[in-house]
């Protein structure tokens, strides 16, 4: 891969990692499967969802359910750890603020990535979400 198409891969992966946090906080359930690819597999520690309706299904169920009521989602530092012309890896950090009572920290972690590109954009096409041990289920 030549340097210049390094360099839009990396913009472009980025930007993505950067729009699925602003999606969640969006509450807009198709814009969160967006960033997948159809076949995407969104795997947290609450359960695992394999394709784009579960995807959606599955925001949809976190925003219906309050756990995303007040929250802010927000990226932290990012690493392609690998590029290709069509797949890469990736992983990155996040956390979680209150963003509606008494600011705070509700919780952090790390995502780590497998990344396609689809008919050239590229698209998550499995999301492995880990929550740090300070967390506690039943804080949101």
């Amino acid at each position: 891969m030549d340097t210049t198409q390094h360099f839009i891969d990396t913009v472009a992966i980025t930007a993505l990692l950067n729009n699925y946090i602003l999606s969640i906080d969006s509450h807009n359930n198709e814009q969160f499967a967006d960033n997948f690819t159809d076949d995407g597999v969104y795997d947290s520690p609450w359960g695992v969802a394999e394709g784009r309706a579960a995807i959606v299904n599955n925001i949809a169920y976190w925003h219906s359910s309050g756990i995303t009521k007040g929250k802010r989602h927000f990226m932290g530092a990012s690493r392609i750890t690998s590029l290709g012309d069509t797949e890469a890896q990736a992983e990155s950090n996040y956390w979680i603020a209150e963003a509606e009572t008494a600011p705070g920290i509700v919780a952090t972690g790390y995502y780590l990535d497998t990344l396609k590109k689809v008919n050239g954009t590229w698209k998550i096409a499995h999301r492995k979400q880990v929550v740090d041990p300070s967390f506690k289920m039943n804080a949101e």
